[in-house]
């Protein structure tokens, strides 16, 4: 027998709210405000009319909406096309010290099952989210080779939206451990997409929240799925990750919720490039430096950033689409110099071809310091600038704005999500979107979260 699978089924279906730290559910709150912000303004981000045409050409029993376009499809559908918009314009939250993103797939299927199962309450949601989240974390530490070292990019993912939906359905440990098992068929996990600015990256979390779903329907159905899906003899971990860190998959499982240490994103684009973006701001507004005054700009990052967002260096500097220009130090800290801000404006398509920025951008040279490694993937970064007519300025920073360390708390989530709002493929009335965000303030009093969704279409 599998333990470690067969623990997991139990950390689930024995989770409940009173567990959860109070830092468990405020993250759990913000996580969920954010990922609505990210689906809105990712409802007009390249691919995505391509995803729900299709979806909506599809058809089927209208069972749960997508976001922002206010059609209703069939549950699978919704999720697909939510958990691609919440992904779409790397503003979702994310991890510091692995490079996993928590809540991209888990807040879209959890609402899409909300819908279709009405009765999900508050307190019921935030456990499951919060146990969704934990499970996905505690797989990025079990795992050797984070997916910025092995381009698996994470193919665990799919076991966190799981273990969400299966919390939330109420199953058994059996049950549990059942649809997990169903899940490991559904795991996804392509890198090149990444590095090659691919729309599919997007993608790849609106396949997992419709593979989770599918998982827990399957489940409730009875069909069955591999049951040591983690440790048998071609299990997860022995096929995929050999070698993992067990530890993390069976210790303190219901006493630590590992969503307390979620990060928020404030800029948009990939998390290792934040850390070089936030020391751009940080020294244009203390010293009002001019980009023109710029002769040079060095950025020092540990090697595995520079692989991911620097390297090569033509395709960084005039990046030819959105996705690349999140991906590139390079592009972004430009922006940063330039205008002020790395957010959806800054990586419009006027943006990538606006002259200021792609000049400033051959000004910066990033380079790669083993020395700059900690436990953090995002390591130390060092920000170096060589100015006309003043002495250098240097800044170093290793956490960047909206790790715990620096969070940012729920009055500036509502804030950036009413920064996402008017990106939305429809427009969407003010005052819905405060009550949307008074109402996700106090989620532990609502008797049914599927209204969330109302307020979006």
């Amino acid at each position: 027998m599998d333990n470690v699978s067969k623990g997991l089924g139990d950390y689930i279906a024995r989770s409940r709210f009173e567990n959860l730290s109070a830092e468990a559910v405020a993250a759990a709150k913000r996580s969920t405000l954010d990922t609505l912000g990210a689906m809105l303004a990712g409802s007009t981000a390249p691919g995505i009319d391509t995803v729900v045409a299709l979806a909506k050409g599809w058809g089927g029993v209208p069972e749960a909406h997508v976001v922002g376009f206010g059609t209703e499809l069939p549950t699978p559908l919704a999720a697909w096309c939510n958990g691609t918009m919440a992904r779409a314009l790397e503003i979702d939250d994310c991890v510091d010290f692995l490079p996993v993103h928590p809540s991209a797939s888990a807040v879209p299927a959890l609402l899409t099952l909300a819908e279709w199962r009405r009765g999900l309450s508050g307190r019921d949601y935030l456990t499951a989210l919060a146990v969704g989240q934990d499970v996905k974390i505690r797989m990025g530490l079990a795992v050797r080779q984070n997916a910025m070292q092995s381009g698996r990019n994470n193919m665990f993912k799919i076991f966190g939206p799981t273990a969400a939906l299966a919390r939330a359905m109420r199953f058994s440990p059996e049950q549990a451990q059942n649809a997990l098992g169903i899940s490991f068929s559904f795991a996804v996990g392509d890198g090149q997409c990444a590095l090659d600015g691919a729309l599919t990256l997007r993608l790849q979390q609106g396949i997992v929240a419709q593979g989770a779903l599918l998982s827990v329907i399957l489940t409730s159905h009875g069909f069955t799925g591999a049951r040591d899906f983690l440790m048998g003899r071609f299990g997860f971990l022995r096929a995929f990750e050999p070698d993992p860190r067990l530890e993390y998959l069976t210790e303190g499982l219901g006493k630590t919720f590992y969503g307390e240490r979620t990060s928020i994103k404030p800029f948009s684009s990939c998390r290792a490039t934040h850390p070089a973006i936030d020391l751009a701001l940080q020294l244009r507004k203390e010293t009002g430096i001019q980009p023109e005054s710029i002769r040079k700009v060095t950025v020092k990052t540990c090697p595995e950033v520079h692989q991911l967002v620097a390297s090569p260096r033509d395709a960084k500097i005039r990046p030819d689409s959105a996705p690349s220009a999140q991906f590139s130090i390079q592009f972004t800290v430009a922006a940063a110099l330039e205008k002020g801000d790395v957010f959806l404006k800054e990586i419009e398509p006027g943006s990538l071809k606006d002259g200021r920025i792609l000049d400033l951008a051959e000004r910066i040279y990033v380079e790669p310091d083993p020395s700059l490694r900690t436990d953090s993937v995002l390591g130390k970064t060092v920000l170096e600038i060589e100015r006309e007519g003043g002495s250098p300025l240097r800044r170093e920073i290793e956490l960047p704005l909206g790790s715990p360390s620096r969070p940012m708390g729920f009055e500036a989530v509502a804030a950036k999500f009413l920064k996402c709002a008017p990106y939305a493929v429809r427009p969407l009335e003010r005052g819905r979107l405060e009550e949307l965000i008074e109402t996700v303030s106090r989620l532990e009093d609502l008797p049914d979260v599927s209204g969330l969704v109302a307020y979006l279409v």
